[in-house]
Formats: C-alpha cells, structure tokens, sequence
C-alpha cells in the first residue's frame, strides 16, 4: 500500500530504528500525524500533504487555543515527516518549510541553587534500605554529570567506569558522550553497590544501573519519583523532577565558570542554542567579575 497511512507508519519505524528518537517523541509525532490523517480523505496519498491541508490543520489548532509551545511541538514533527518524505523521493519539496513556526516565549527554567543541595540538607543513607539509598545515587548522577533520566534508567554497570570515574552515556540518537564521574556520585555508588549485595543481588556488566529488590530493572516512572520524594524530604518546593536536576547541573557549571561549549558537550545537545537556555544564571556573575576588574567599574563599599 501506499497511502498516506502506510508512510506515516514506515516514518515512525524509522526514527524509532534508524534514527533512535526518544519513546516520548516517537509518541508525540505519532499523535500528530494520527490527527492529521483524520482531516484527510480516508486513502489519501502523499499528494495529500500539501501546504493547503497542513495550514488548515494548523489553523485548527490555533483555533483550539493551544498554546504556541504545543503549536511548535505539531510543526516540528510535521516538518519532519515531510523532510522524511522528500528524502525517500515522495515529494520533491517538504511543504512545511513554507509554514512558520510560531514565535515561543522564553521560559526561565527550574534549578536549585548551591546551597539547596548541601550535603548538610540531606541525611545519613549509608545503612538505610536500597530504595534511600538508590534514590541518593541517583540524584547524585543526575545532578554530578547531568544526565536525562531516560538515560540513567538505561545505563548499565558496565558503561558506569568508577575506577576512572567515568561514565558513558548512549543519548539521542545514539550519540555517545563521555562525563566525569563526582566524588560524591562514586561515594553514592559504592553504597549502592553494597546495598545490592545485602539483598544477594550481584549485577554483571550488562545489567541495568538502576534495580529493584528483586533484581528486575527500573522503568523511568519509578526513577522520577524516586527524585521527587529524595527533593521534598529536603523541603524543595519547586518542581521536585530529575530535569530540575540536569537544570542544576547546566546552571551551576556556568555560574562557576565552565564555557558554554563544554556545558553543551556534556549535556549531550545537538545546538548550542539549546544550551543558551542556562546563560540567564551567568549575567549576575559577569556583573560582579566586572566591578571587581575593571578600573572605573562601580566598586562595592567596605
């Protein structure tokens, strides 16, 4: 067959195999090209995916006061069906490149400051139980090295070098990246280790970082709220989710100096203006590096 329905299905076998998309995106573009399919005539082919039809589809959204985030989330996975479709010599020109992506305003993302995450907020796990204990080495690796929590949950103990202190992270698209490994995260680790061994649970390289008492591995549900319970025991009110976390790391980094490349390079993004984003956190910090150095900057009285 090959109507419109069978592309949709072979493009989303394709940035799930080829491309190794993320499961929430490859379920976000699905849901779009479900809905528009259902504004086309039923058996409709690619001639259907035409700059008429995807405006009157994106208009209905606009109709249905959806916000222009939720708008650029629909546009992108179209835009990216219809490059698909130009590539397997479908369309000769993907229609969506003449349809704008409405402007988003900047959002100021959600960490924690330094002092938040002081050793002193958090109590002494060492001989708690395995879930305290592998909740703690977690937020240690997410808030150490800045991972995804996709990527932690899918982690192995053989990607997890602690002799080096290293860890090796397979992010999207298969895009591999090596980061340092924190004191702390190793301390954590060890524990955890330890724990495992008093449940008689002895994992092989190839097994999953993160496992239950039963030695079965983690799903990423389980992880987050193995997150959002460690953050509000220690009273943090804001968003208590792992990507509050990796937030934490990116600003941090930039608050005590690293660049923005090398921020970029360990969160593993594909733009630097993805990583831009954190540069909200740095304009207090040059403020001061500037009234300290420079000769007729406006010094702080004594």
């Amino acid at each position: 067959m090959n109507d419109l329905a069978s592309f949709i299905h072979r493009f989303l076998e394709y940035i799930r195999k080829q491309r190794a998309y993320s499961g929430n995106t490859i379920l976000t573009y699905q849901k779009v090209l479900a809905e528009l399919a259902k504004t086309l005539p039923e058996n409709a082919g690619t001639e259907a995916f035409n700059s008429a039809a995807l405006r009157k589809f994106i208009l209905g959204l606009h109709q249905k006061k959806l916000s222009p985030r939720s708008i650029g989330l629909y546009i992108a996975a179209l835009k990216s069906f219809g490059k698909y479709l130009v590539q397997i010599q479908e369309l000769e020109i993907n229609p969506m490149l003449r349809i704008p992506t409405p402007k988003i305003p900047e959002r100021l993302v959600s960490f924690l400051s330094q002092s938040d995450l002081g050793a002193e907020h958090f109590p002494e796990l060492s001989e708690s139980g395995l879930p305290k204990i592998r909740g703690r080495f977690l937020l240690e690796l997410l808030y150490g090295s800045g991972l995804r929590i996709s990527e932690a949950a899918a982690l192995t103990w053989g990607e997890l070098e602690s002799s080096s202190s290293l860890v090796r992270i397979i992010g999207k698209g298969k895009k591999e990246r090596v980061i340092a490994l924190t004191a702390e995260t190793k301390k954590w680790g060890d524990f955890y280790k330890e724990a495992l061994r008093r449940e008689q649970i002895f994992p092989e390289a190839t097994s999953n970082l993160f496992l239950n008492a039963s030695g079965e591995p983690l799903n990423v549900r389980t992880l987050r709220r193995d997150i959002n319970d460690i953050l509000k025991s220690i009273g943090w009110k804001g968003k208590a989710n792992p990507h509050t976390l990796r937030h934490s790391f990116a600003t941090h980094m930039l608050e005590n100096g690293a660049n923005l490349i090398t921020v970029k390079e360990m969160l593993g993004h594909a733009s630097l203006a993805t990583t831009q984003v954190y540069t909200h956190v740095s304009a207090e910090r040059l403020k001061e590096s500037f009234k300290l150095a420079h000769p007729r900057a406006e010094k702080k009285k004594l």
